[in-house]
Order: structure tokens, then C-alpha cells, then sequence
């Protein structure tokens, strides 16, 4: 049985964009993972809901654009996990049995949001950070949304995240899978 490549990343010269299986995505500036693979942070570049995580694999493991797609769930008390949206390698059992990898990688915000990954409600783009990533709304200054990857490492499944008040009487609010709101808090320092 040959092993044929499951979805392949292509950055743009600028790096501002990344196309994985012909779908469009703001891409962040690469991190290097502890482990040495390449992690890049995405959102859908039309009508941005999610925040996803692409990890590539092992710097011996075979081409850059070869990895892992995850989406973010924010959880209660500033917790938050990576889901797994494709697998890295063929054999791991996806999520939803009825998607497979092409179903999940031509829609990924329908893929996100059945996988129960929270929705922002908002236009934004996402950043790197040496600890992790932030999420900037189009319209506002700073950075609505900040999160710290575990262990300090940027291929970590699981992180940190604090939210930040746009104005004084407009806070960011993020949606989560059931739909309700979560007003975010103000991030110190």
C-alpha cells in the first residue's frame, strides 16, 4: 500500500496567505515546535470563524506542506484545546466517521464547528507569538484575544488563552460550540 500525500500546504511568496487543498487561509508567521516542526496558526481568509493550528511533520519526516490540521476550542477558565481536524498520518480515525479528508478539508469551518471548536464573532486575523498566538480584530487596536501554547511549546494540543476588552463598552465576545456567549476579560500587562 503506498502512502500518498494526505494535504499538502502551499505558502504565498508573502507569507500572508497559506492555500491547503484549495481553500484560502490568513496564515501567521511559522514557529518552530521544541520537537523541531513548523507550526503555522490560520483562519479562513473569506468570513474568518476559527482559529486552526497546521502542524508539519518531524524536520526528517518528509516535505514542510505534509502535517496536521487543528481548529481551537476555548474552554472554561481560561483553558483551551487543538482538536484534530485531519490526521497527520493515514490509519488515525477522524472525529466523525461520516466526514473523511477531502469532506473536511474543502469545508473547514463545517468540519470546526461539528468537531465543537468555538466561533469568533468577529473579523479578525491571527499572529504569532514566541509563546503561542494572538487574534487581532480587523476594525480595533491590540489584541482581542492572547493564548499561551502548554509547555511553551508551539505544537502543544492544549493552551492558555486570556481576552481582551475592545472599548469600555464593547467587549470581545467569542462563541462557543453550543452558541453562548463568553464576554472576554481584560489581558494584564
Amino acid at each position: 500500500m503506498s502512502v500518498a500525500p494526505l494535504h499538502p500546504l502551499h505558502l504565498d511568496p508573502t507569507g500572508r496567505y497559506a492555500v491547503l487543498a484549495g481553500v484560502t487561509y490568513l496564515a501567521s508567521a511559522p514557529l518552530q515546535a521544541k520537537d523541531g516542526r513548523c507550526v503555522l496558526y490560520l483562519t479562513e481568509a473569506v468570513q474568518p470563524e476559527h482559529v486552526y493550528k497546521f502542524i508539519g511533520p518531524l524536520p526528517d519526516g518528509g516535505a514542510l506542506q505534509h502535517g496536521a490540521l487543528y481548529v481551537a476550542r476555548l474552554g472554561d477558565a481560561g483553558h483551551g484545546r487543538w482538536l484534530p481536524l485531519v490526521p497527520a498520518r493515514q490509519g488515525f480515525l477522524l472525529w466523525d466517521a461520516q466526514l473523511n479528508v477531502a469532506d473536511v478539508l474543502a469545508r473547514p469551518a463545517d468540519a470546526a464547528r461539528r468537531a465543537g471548536a468555538s466561533r469568533i464573532d468577529a473579523l479578525f486575523c491571527v499572529q504569532a507569538r514566541a509563546d503561542g498566538g494572538q487574534l487581532l480584530l480587523c476594525d480595533r487596536a491590540g489584541a482581542a484575544l492572547v493564548w499561551r501554547e502548554a509547555l511553551g511549546d508551539a505544537a502543544s494540543l492544549s493552551f492558555a488563552w486570556q481576552g481582551a476588552a475592545l472599548c469600555s463598552d464593547t467587549p470581545a465576545a467569542v462563541l462557543s460550540p453550543d452558541r453562548s456567549r463568553h464576554d472576554t476579560q481584560p489581558v494584564a500587562g
